[in-house]
């Protein structure tokens, strides 16, 4: 996985991937703000290179919450221009649309989804990027978001949700496939009440800043489910 900073700032983007192709690695994914996109050129010489996954990095529908949380004018119309360029790219490919959640832009997030869908991508991500989201007022319009996505069959994750914010949308914790394991530098924390919940063995519990600021007016274990047999499964 390619990722920065920006990946795409580098000229010798196209040769670093061929030189790990070349050397055996079959998937090779970028995270990227996909803005390089809008020059359908760079995006051929990406492919060309043999780049095939991507994960298009986005922070709200609109370009005035877009450019204003991304502090770049602009930026949300050549990321735009970039899903466009990637959509109508007849290379076979997987497009995933990480969308940043913070306490600026949460309202937004059905629209910012359902912008992500108008361009065919084949998974959307809910990546928590702020120690300060407030839970109980953002999950109504993360639970909006994923059914959207839902509805329109494509596949979508959370990131850095707690599972006992999630109950009966667990099935969408990224964490359960993948671990904590991330690019980001979090560190996370439990709560003393956290070993009462169900979840406390596959969870990982919060981000520190996060419990630092709410502590844990916003969190309640977890009793009981009925997805925690399958949940179980998918995470073994």
């Amino acid at each position: 996985m390619f990722y920065g900073g920006e990946p795409t700032l580098r000229t010798d983007l196209p040769e670093i991937i061929r030189s790990a192709r070349e050397n055996g690695y079959r998937r090779i994914k970028l995270l990227t703000n996909a803005r390089a996109f809008s020059n359908i050129q760079v995006l051929q010489d990406i492919i060309n290179a043999g780049c095939y996954l991507f994960e298009i990095e986005m922070w709200g529908s609109n370009p005035s919450l877009h450019d204003h949380l991304t502090g770049v004018s602009g930026s949300f119309w050549e990321t735009m221009k970039g899903l466009e360029n990637l959509a109508g790219h007849p290379h076979e490919k997987f497009v995933s649309a990480r969308v940043h959640l913070c306490n600026e832009n949460y309202p937004d997030i059905e629209n910012a989804v359902a912008t992500a869908l108008n361009f065919g991508v084949n998974r959307v991500i809910l990546s928590v990027q702020d120690g300060i989201l407030p839970f109980q007022s953002a999950m109504p319009h993360i639970k909006n978001a994923i059914n959207i996505s839902i509805f329109n069959r494509t596949w979508i994750l959370t990131q850095f949700v707690p599972f006992c914010v999630m109950q009966g949308l667990e099935q969408h914790v990224s964490e359960i496939y993948g671990g904590l394991d991330t690019i980001y530098e979090k560190t996370f924390v439990k709560h003393k009440y956290c070993v009462e919940c169900i979840y406390n063995e596959l969870c990982g519990g919060l981000e520190s800043k996060h419990l630092e600021q709410s502590g844990r007016m916003e969190f309640s274990p977890v009793k009981a489910t009925k997805y925690l047999q399958d949940i179980r499964k998918l995470y073994e």
